[in-house]
């Protein structure tokens, strides 16, 4: 693989790899960039700050709690779930398209599935630190997905009166597992867009995601990601410290229905985890694997499962609660990643003007 440069008058890592390729064209569509949803709306960000917005120090993620219902008794849910797999290999091998994801690789196939995923940006210097030329594991998130990079969004740069800044599509370089589940999360995923905003000191950004962003009737889902600082400290309820969270890092955190983007109560945190750095791009476009995080990864994407029989050789968890489900859900990553590279970004210019 040809894999990039540096493009010495601009200063920004050059791709190769995709030097014909088209931008997907949803991404110069205004309509994405500013939806017509009831409950879009550009942040004001002196009242977002004004109510004092603090992640809790003790990690302890709803989620957790989220498998208590008897229909994840059947375990079509687990990351390597084998029910319902013919239909899997079906999809995969029979109508590709189905998914929108067309490529298989392993985790573990040393760092080309990584190579695949993580790919420069022509306007790197628009995309803020926290994003900027990483792959994230998504660890502690129980949906269908693993690794995703937001590099090859369409960035752009952020203005004093705040607007969207970045806009991507989740069909793009965001892994499903390959399981029959992982592909039908895929396929929802196809047409399923995030925007982003930022605050003015770089603490904060606010995605929305949206299927149909014309449709003044349809709402989107907000979700944030806060950045590390200096004098944060994480633990685990057993006061074990979080040492791997460093400031630079983001956290992933989602507040009550996802409908108000104001809403920051810390009782009312529905989902949040932290994701992990697991492969990054050097200024001379060379990929980087991040061991400390990445090694973890491997770990879970190639141990033995175990517990074949309290699971019926992992086709049923009924004799498990809620938190053991959840342990075995993220302790246990599938190896084998569906997932489909992003088309060559937009050039900021081209998408300043929306």
């Amino acid at each position: 693989m040809e894999y990039n440069s540096v493009d010495i008058n601009t200063n920004t890592l050059v791709d190769k790899t995709n030097s014909n390729s088209m931008p997907n064209p949803k991404l110069v569509d205004p309509d994405y960039w500013n939806p017509k949803a009831s409950n879009f709306e550009i942040v004001d960000w002196d009242r977002w700050e004004s109510s004092q917005p603090r992640i809790p120090s003790v990690f302890e993620p709803p989620q957790r709690y989220n498998y208590s219902d008897c229909k994840f008794w059947p375990m079509w849910w687990w990351n390597r779930s084998c029910l319902f797999q013919p239909i899997a290999f079906g999809l995969h091998g029979c109508c590709g398209g189905f998914s929108g994801k067309s490529s298989v690789e392993r985790i573990s196939n040393g760092d080309k599935l990584f190579k695949s995923m993580l790919r420069p940006n022509p306007n790197s210097d628009v995309v803020p630190e926290p994003f900027r030329n990483k792959l994230f594991w998504t660890e502690n998130n129980i949906a269908d997905e693993t690794l995703v990079s937001f590099n090859r969004w369409a960035w752009r740069k952020n203005t004093d009166e705040g607007r969207t800044i970045a806009l991507g599509a989740m069909q793009h370089d965001w892994s499903n597992n390959n399981t029959c589940f992982g592909y039908a999360s895929a396929y929802f995923q196809k047409t399923r867009f995030a925007s982003i905003q930022g605050s003015p000191d770089g603490k904060w950004f606010l995605a929305a995601t949206i299927s149909d962003p014309k449709d003044p009737e349809t709402l989107v889902n907000y979700l944030w990601f806060y950045v590390v600082q200096e004098d944060d400290e994480f633990k685990t309820p057993d006061g074990k410290a979080m040492d791997y969270v460093k400031p630079g890092d983001l956290v992933r955190i989602s507040y009550g229905d996802g409908r108000n983007p104001y809403e920051n109560d810390n009782s009312k945190i529905t989902y949040w985890y932290f994701p992990r750095a697991v492969a990054e791009l050097d200024s001379n476009g060379e990929l980087k694997i991040n061991h400390e995080h990445a090694d973890d990864l491997i770990s879970k994407a190639t141990n033995q499962s175990g517990k074949a029989c309290e699971t019926c050789c992992y086709s049923c968890a009924i004799c498990m609660t809620p938190e053991e489900r959840f342990e075995f859900q993220v302790n246990n990553i599938s190896d084998r990643q569906v997932f489909e590279q992003s088309p060559t970004p937009p050039s900021a210019d081209m998408i300043d003007r929306f």
